[in-house]
């Protein structure tokens, strides 16, 4: 158990969007002596509470998940592996932190859908979806072949579905992907991947279409309350918020929510997978750390953290559009480039390329797709763009892109789109959005979602094209040794 280690981690990745955040603030007049020393004590909470949480994923739930995955594939029965990986796909996302952050966020503007209940539709996707990546292992179907048909799908309905929806349902896809999900499905999927051996596909892909589940079930949710109407009072953030009675509050909702994943793993012990004490008492203290964690981080993100992002958007606008898109093009940029799972990504990038693709040219390129995707979602958002105007050219060229990209990087290429947004994107970057679409009342603030739907996408197109420039390499290599 490494805190320290996972602190310097946590404070690269928050520090920098906060010191902007903050300088900015300060500049603008955003905010008083009092809402800074709130917005320190928040981002003091949010960087002690991602700390903990992400110790607790590696010391007690990533082991588990690990363990699980291998105990699936002893009973060699596709049934009984997809039934576990559908349960677990449910569990695993409900206390998610990004998926919890963004159901209140929606419910904030449209007071017609509950948290609960959005909740409970991503869940329900990741569950089918997880479930399917399962059997897509086991029975060697082609990544390309699934994602295509997934996406079509997922297309087919949101036709149906009005750009409120489109827009939350592409968003949930990439909220869903995690601190605490992404960890726990790819130790899952590494676990059954032992399994195909052979198959350089079977350990990626996971991630890829435990996105695209939740983007299918609230679109199917979308054609029931798509039609309700919105509002906004809370939206603002504008009331005050008590300190205490907010952390008793968070302390009881976490309690509730991990409740069912607590339930699993200790059911998972006793009846297989059967862990000495030792090992038990090390998973045990993994997941209290993992609890208060939680508890903390959603202190920290509803005391200011949100809050202050909402009012730097609205002051940004009011002053100069261009401005706007500078700041949100520098904060996408910190975020990918502080980004942990991002860093493992290119490392996989680099490896999987035999060091084609050095990790800095895709660190780069990430970075400058996650800055341009921030910038393209503030552009929707102040001209009250359609999605569709970004989602349909956007996946038509990851699906055209996708007939040149090898097999491997395909799945990588999917898988980078949900380790791209991390947590600031839903609790920084999508306020900013929604400060700037309150900050104008020319502006329809269902308008501000699709912030994480285009930060998910870039990357995906992105590491296509690295997949392309290896692939022409590798031939250009093999007519040089011949």
């Amino acid at each position: 158990m490494d805190l320290l280690k996972q602190l310097r981690e946590v404070s690269v990745s928050v520090l920098p969007i906060a010191l902007v955040a903050l300088i900015l603030s300060l500049g603008l007049g955003v905010m008083n002596s009092t809402e800074m020393m709130n917005f320190i004590i928040s981002v003091v909470l949010v960087i002690a509470g991602l700390t903990l949480f992400l110790t607790g994923v590696d010391v007690g739930l990533l082991p588990v998940g690990s363990r699980i995955g291998s105990a699936l594939t002893k009973s060699r029965s596709l049934a009984i592996m997809a039934a576990s990986a559908f349960v677990l796909g449910i569990i695993i996302t409900v206390p998610e932190p990004d998926v919890q952050v963004l159901a209140n966020q929606v419910h904030q503007v449209n007071s017609s859908i509950p948290p609960l209940l959005l909740s409970a539709s991503i869940a329900l996707g990741v569950g089918i979806f997880l479930a399917l990546s399962l059997a897509r292992t086991v029975l060697e179907w082609k990544m390309k072949t699934v994602i295509l048909i997934s996406y079509v799908l997922i297309f087919a309905v949101a036709f149906f579905n009005d750009d409120f929806f489109v827009s939350i349902a592409f968003d949930a896809g990439g909220a869903t992907t995690g601190p605490l999900s992404v960890p726990f499905i790819m130790a899952l999927g590494m676990g059954v991947a032992t399994l195909r051996k052979h198959n350089e596909e079977a350990e990626f892909g996971y991630v890829a279409l435990s996105s695209a589940g939740p983007m299918l079930t609230v679109l199917i949710l979308g054609l029931v309350f798509g039609g309700a109407s919105s509002t906004a009072a809370a939206a603002a953030g504008e009331e005050a918020v008590s300190f205490f009675p907010l952390l008793a509050s968070k302390f009881s909702e976490t309690g509730m929510s991990m409740l069912p994943l607590l339930v699993v793993i200790v059911f998972a012990q006793v009846f297989f997978l059967k862990m000495p004490k030792v090992e038990m008492l090390r998973v045990a203290s993994g997941i209290v750390y993992a609890y208060l964690g939680i508890v903390i981080f959603f202190t920290g993100v509803e005391f200011s953290f949100s809050d202050v992002a909402r009012e730097l958007g609205a002051a940004l606008i009011s002053i100069n559009e261009i401005l706007l898109y500078a700041v949100g093009f520098v904060l996408g940029l910190c975020v990918v480039l502080a980004e942990p799972a991002v860093m493992v990504l290119t490392k996989q990038v680099e490896e999987a390329s035999s060091g084609r693709i050095p990790r800095r040219l895709m660190l780069a390129t990430l970075a400058l797709g996650v800055g341009l995707a921030v910038v393209l979602a503030l552009l929707r958002t102040v001209h009250s763009l359609s999605i569709w105007c970004f989602l349909l050219p956007g996946y038509a060229l990851i699906m055209l892109a996708m007939i040149k990209t090898p097999g491997l990087f395909s799945a990588i290429a999917f898988d980078s789109g949900g380790v791209a947004t991390g947590p600031m994107s839903s609790t920084f970057l999508l306020p900013l959005a929604m400060g700037a679409a309150s900050g104008s009342s020319a502006l329809s603030l269902s308008a501000s979602f699709g912030m994480i739907a285009m930060i998910a996408m870039m990357p995906i197109l992105l590491t296509e094209i690295l997949g392309i420039i290896y692939a022409m390499r590798s031939r250009k290599a093999e007519e040089v040794t011949r």
